[in-house]
């Protein structure tokens, strides 16, 4: 469980939900959060990207796709004591920001904040 006002920066790979977890008093809040394959990392590895390297060469739509799912987690997630989102969920709402058959993965930041005084707006 997490303490509130620390701001939360996580990613989760295709087959993890998102599950934001905070102490008992607080709700996350929703800062940022991306949909798609961003980067190299723990759910792309280096490995997948080299090996289709020589086919897509450096195209965007293969590594750097993206799109901000902000609205979506905020309406979601934001305010609630209980959130689990399956990443197959934002695909069901039409967001595809890749090439179809790819590896995809959610880039989020949340904070914790008080339940009782919480106020949720957004400007996304």
């Amino acid at each position: 469980m997490l303490n509130h006002l620390i701001a939360v920066t996580e990613e989760y790979c295709m087959s993890e939900p998102f599950q934001p977890r905070c102490l008992k008093t607080a709700v996350p809040l929703m800062k940022s959060a991306t949909y798609g394959r961003m980067r190299i990392g723990r759910c792309i590895p280096d490995e997948e990207v080299e090996a289709h390297r020589s086919v897509v060469g450096d195209d965007p739509r293969y590594l750097g796709c993206s799109t901000d799912v902000l609205r979506l987690m905020h309406r979601k997630c934001s305010g609630l004591h209980e959130c689990d989102i399956r990443l197959s969920e934002i695909s069901a709402n039409n967001v595809k920001p890749c090439f179809p058959g790819l590896t995809v993965y959610l880039d989020v930041i949340y904070q914790c904040v008080n339940g009782n005084f919480l106020v949720i707006t957004c400007d996304c």
